[in-house]
């Protein structure tokens, strides 16, 4: 459904990458004339994290940025972890500011399923525990406090079944995602506010590890912390809802 659904596509073709990149690399003569665009995408790869460092000291007074968050998290997981990624806002924010090396992302797509990423995130630990590939992996799971906050007791199962996992949580208190569409459709903001717990609180209360943090300079230490903890461990990041 979704070839071709934004830009006409001459031909649609549907493939893991790797196999399919590999298949046209050996199945294309290597007379066919050919650009080497390999250069360009470098130049925006640059330019691009310099636009990243310059977001780095945005702040309004009302919560970390998105840049900061994702840039420590870049720093803090290992390559080899498994990341769910949940819908939102926090979403847009992991595609434009976390730089993978290697992790295994999960997301939902376009479904559009919020709360999607601890579930997820319960699913992947579950499923590699007979793996032996997969012993000693870290399984991460980032979201908004919207999505988050319909699955709340997932944690206490998590808990309970020792589940090692690290819960990335961007606390906004709002549906930010919904705000952004209903300004864009030149409509007022309406009912996209929320009244949170202390979800850090919350994971200590279930049995996990659970941080506030509210600091750029708390953030890295608040996640090898939460990283290292041998369960569940939540790193709640009290963050601005339009610095994104």
């Amino acid at each position: 459904m979704a070839l071709g659904k934004f830009h006409a596509v001459t031909i649609p073709m549907w493939a893991e990458i790797g196999v399919a990149a590999k298949g046209l690399t050996t199945g294309i003569s290597s007379a066919t004339a050919t650009v080497d665009q390999r250069t360009e995408p470098a130049a925006r790869w640059a330019i691009w994290r310099d636009e990243k460092r310059s977001r780095l000291e945005d702040d309004r007074g009302k919560g970390l940025n998105s840049a900061a968050a994702f840039a420590a998290l870049s720093g803090a997981v290992p390559s080899d972890a498994i990341i769910a990624v949940d819908v939102g806002n926090n979403t847009y924010s992991f595609g434009r500011y976390f730089e993978c090396q290697g992790q295994r992302v999960l997301m939902s797509g376009y479904l559009g399923s919020i709360g999607f990423s601890f579930s997820a995130a319960m699913g992947a630990w579950a499923a590699t525990q007979d793996q032996e590939a997969y012993w000693g992996r870290k399984v991460v799971s980032v979201s908004g406090d919207g999505g988050f906050g319909q699955y709340l007791a997932d944690f206490t199962t998590a808990v309970k079944c020792k589940m090692d996992i690290t819960h990335v949580l961007l606390n906004n208190s709002e549906l930010g995602k919904i705000s952004k569409e209903q300004r864009a459709g030149e409509w007022p903001v309406w009912q996209t506010d929320l009244h949170n717990p202390s979800v850090s609180a919350y994971a200590k209360l279930c049995g996990g590890h659970g941080i506030r943090v509210t600091k750029a300079d708390q953030l890295r230490q608040a996640l090898d912390d939460a990283l290292a903890q041998p369960g569940p461990s939540l790193v709640e990041i009290i963050t601005d809802a339009d610095l994104i």
